[in-house]
């Protein structure tokens, strides 16, 4: 829910705030300052007070029917200000940052500055107290307390029972899956256990009660079960009343027990050495321990199968006993068959060819859910106009009435997500229908607005990541989460459902012309290109309430039709570029004070604003492709709350800025693919919150020594060119994996010695290769990994260099001595060791 979301992030930020006043107030020489620090503070006391209250009343009633319009009106009045307040505690958030940026060129007009803010502050919370004091008296008079409105669940929904009965007639496909799921029931080996659970998952209305209807009927079921049950579950998995329906079903007879033993004890005897078939549809239980209680009194039987239906893969772990069955969508060919049963019958051969045309779209565009098939044929069924086909073909099916029974299906599991997951999945609307999401980067977008709610103990991007594996088991998205490389899809059903319930909050613009902008748009995303450049028949109104925006393609077209320095609220700005001058550049990017995520890619700008530096509430920075970029502003270091920064493909790019080493709060840094960076700032041991650190593709020949006291809590991925190891020995507290690669290329025996590999007691892996082919290497392993690539050429005759004790060639053999680890080592690789030399490893020093 986008607004209990808000009312979380306040909350949050106001907590956040309360310790930081004082210290802010300390900055203004002034007698009064102390009072009306304790005064701003009382009064965000008093303001989060309510929002506790607001929080409570938002939670409750979107379990309701919310149909009244002034509840809506409401509703949207409290998001207005919600929003607002959000803001305002952002901008004081972002004062704060300011100050501590500037402390040390602190002057008296800077001080005079911070007391008008802070007099500012003061007036800004009182109003949206008083509004929300108002707001909170319009809710007790609107009845918007616990004790009144019906719950949605039970009566919006729907939500009808199932049964077993089925016409088989009207059943078409899945005969593959019937014959697969009906070996694995059948199945019995001698290590089979009494109780056996198959769970069928797949989302709504993709056809897992039908299959499992096919299957409880089956006449080889039915010859090899004495008994069987079937029990609409639903998410009522109350032990007792479970018990009692599977009895019932079971017995064919009403049960009047009350008492939980005896109904046990019941079911127990009516099962004892017989073979059981129980059919548990809808499932939508999480606790193992209700489930474990459930199943105790089966274990009288001979043998029990159990089929589940679930949209959750974790329901599916909890309870089954063999791998689940996912059940896929069905095929164009058999979705089509379903459509032409449902909407022409027997008369398709005096079906005009463009209404089969467009059937054959409208079936397209159902993506392959046989429900959504089923049900817009079935309206389609009475509509012989070609005009009333088009406009279902056409039209936001979400805003069709051809939707209201797909809907049905799938806003029940969206109903039934957990309350933190819900702005999550709307968030995905603003997406295309066809949308490939990285979740990765999804998960940053998610902490960026404000949905993740951290805990302290786990960092935000890995409770986001969980965010998103719980959507993914709860059968909202598709892919294979466990592919390290997680690339998830939402099907278009899935989609709909999440823009008709966000409506246009979450919008996206993919033709070649602007539609009009919807009323409330606070997430936009743009894939194609934009060729207005008159923005007058579109307010900028609209995009100064702005969270989100995104546009991956021709981004300059965009910036001249809409002047974005008006999104002063965006907290997430994505742009890609084809081609954009640095002054229109510069014009575009000021006053974002609560910009979080930047990411620019192909730019043909030179230089990065200098206002970029002032972006104190900037978290992420991502840089890519961006082959004019020559430098980065010297007040880089400005960026005090910067968590990431990327750097990728920017070939002129020679040096990073001084004041790089002010970013304190800097924890990923990436780099790569900037074949002119010659070296890094020396003092990085000071990015004291620096936990992972990626370079390849530079001309970087060697990290910083101000670096080693980091190697304990650094994750390391870094390739280097050089020409010597010797420094090295700065590294003593390298962790993980070393390669050393090219050592045909070594030009000096003192520099290997210095190396003193024999000092780095904490390096687990050391690989050592004469040749310099693999540049992939250091993927192979996982953890910490330095890869050295030694340059030089082949066909140099190579010597120690005249200051050495020994004046002789260089050989393998006095290499690979020099190069004597810890004893501590792990695990030792000797790759592409020249034969010339004759040497035999297994007498060399350290290889006893």
């Amino acid at each position: 829910m986008e607004l209990g979301r808000v009312i979380s992030s306040l909350l949050s930020l106001g907590t956040k705030l309360l310790p930081a006043i004082n210290e802010f107030s300390l900055q203004v020489p002034s007698s009064s300052s102390p009072a009306e620090s304790h005064q701003i503070k009382t009064e965000l006391k008093e303001l989060m007070r309510l929002l506790e209250q607001i929080k409570a009343t938002l939670y409750d009633a979107e379990e309701r029917d919310i149909r009244d319009l002034s509840v809506k009106l409401w509703f949207k009045e409290l998001r207005e200000v919600a929003y607002n307040a959000e803001d305002v505690l952002d901008e004081y958030n972002y004062e704060i940052l300011r100050a501590q940026v500037e402390e040390q060129d602190a002057s008296p007009s800077d001080s005079r500055k911070r007391k008008q803010i802070q007099d500012g502050m003061l007036d800004q919370i009182q109003q949206i107290r008083n509004k929300f004091s108002e707001i909170a008296k319009d809710r007790v008079a609107l009845q918007l307390l616990d004790e009144y409105g019906p719950r949605r669940r039970n009566n919006d929904m729907q939500i009808v029972p199932t049964s077993h009965f089925v016409i088989e007639s009207d059943i078409i496909g899945r005969e593959r899956e019937k014959k697969e799921l009906l070996d694995l029931l059948s199945f019995e080996s001698q290590d089979d256990k009494i109780i056996s659970v198959v769970a069928v998952v797949g989302t709504g209305g993709i056809g897992k009660t039908t299959l499992a209807q096919l299957i409880y009927n089956d006449h080889k079921i039915r010859q090899k079960f004495d008994k069987f049950g079937w029990v609409w579950v639903s998410d009522n998995f109350n032990v007792q009343s479970l018990t009692r329906e599977v009895v019932e079903s079971i017995t064919r007879k009403s049960c009047c027990l009350a008492n939980f033993s005896a109904l046990q004890e019941n079911i127990s005897e009516e099962i004892r050495g017989k073979k059981i078939f129980l059919v548990l549809d809808d499932v939508w239980n999480e606790s193992r321990s209700h489930w474990e209680s459930f199943q105790i009194p089966f274990m009288s039987a001979s043998l029990v199968k159990i089929l589940v239906t679930t949209r959750n893969k974790h329901v599916a772990r909890i309870m089954q006993t063999v791998p689940t069955f996912n059940l896929d969508y069905m095929s164009e060919q058999q979705c089509w068959q379903i459509f032409v049963h449902y909407a022409f019958g027997q008369v398709i051969q005096n079906t005009s060819s463009n209404l089969l045309e467009i059937g054959k779209q409208i079936v397209q565009k159902c993506g392959r859910l046989p429900l959504a098939v089923k049900s817009i044929a079935r309206i389609l069924r009475h509509e012989s106009k070609e005009e009333s086909w088009r406009e279902i073909l056409e039209s936001e099916l979400w805003e069709s009435h051809a939707s209201n029974e797909i809907f049905q299906h799938l806003q029940i599991s969206y109903s039934r997500l957990p309350t933190y997951l819900k702005p999550c999945f709307l968030y995905c609307s603003m997406f295309p229908r066809d949308y490939c999401y990285n979740v990765e980067e999804l998960v940053k977008l998610w902490i960026y607005q404000g949905y993740v709610q951290t805990n302290g103990l786990k960092s935000a991007e890995k409770i986001g990541s969980e965010y998103a594996k719980q959507l993914w088991q709860r059968s909202f998205f598709q892919g294979d989460f466990e592919n390290k490389k997680i690339k998830l899809t939402l099907h278009g059903m899935v989609h709909d459902l999440a823009r008709s319930i966000s409506g246009h909050g979450c919008y996206s613009i993919e033709g070649n012309i602007l539609p009009n902008f919807p009323e409330e748009l606070y997430h936009l995303y743009v894939r194609r290109c934009i060729k207005i450049l008159d923005p007058s028949p579109y307010p900028s109104v609209k995009i100064s309430s702005l969270r989100t925006l995104i546009v991956d393609c021709d981004a300059e077209n965009f910036l001249r039709a809409f002047d974005i320095s008006k999104a002063k609220k965006v907290r997430a700005l994505q742009f890609c570029f084809s081609i954009y001058s640095n002054s229109d550049f510069h014009i575009s990017f000021v006053n974002f004070k609560h910009l979080r995520y930047l990411s620019l890619c192909k730019g043909h700008f030179e230089r990065l604003p200098e206002c970029i530096c002032s972006f104190y509430n900037l978290q992420n920075l991502a840089l890519d492709c961006c082959p004019y970029l020559c430098e980065l502003p010297k007040s880089f270091g400005n960026l005090i709350s910067l968590e990431e920064l990327k750097i990728s493909q920017c070939d002129k790019l020679k040096v990073l800025p001084m004041s790089f080493c002010k970013l304190t709060a800097l924890r990923k840094f990436r780099l790569y693919k900037c074949h002119q960076l010659e070296e890094l700032p020396h003092d990085m041991g000071k990015l004291m919150n620096l936990q992972y650190l990626l370079i390849y593709g530079t001309r970087v020949s060697s990290l910083p020594p101000s670096l080693n006291k980091k190697m304990g809590g650094l994750e390391l991925h870094v390739t280097l060119e050089c020409r010597g190891i010797g420094w090295l020995e700065d590294f003593v507290d390298l962790e993980g994996t070393l390669i050393l690669s090219g050592l045909s290329h070594v030009s000096s025996l003192k520099d290997v010695h210095h190396a003193n590999l024999a000092s780095m007691h904490k390096l687990q892996r050391l690989i050592l290769t004469w040749s310099h082919a693999r540049s992939d290497i250091s993927e192979d392993f996982d953890g910490n990994v330095l890869v050295l690539h030694i340059a030089g050429c082949d066909n140099e005759k190579l010597r120690i260099d005249l200051d050495d004790e020994e004046d002789s060639e260089i050989d393998a053999r006095s290499i690979i001595i020099r190069l004597q680890p810890h004893p501590n080592l792990k695990e030792l690789h000797i790759e592409c060791y020249p034969d010339l030399f004759q040497t035999r490893l297994e007498m060399l020093p350290y290889m006893h």
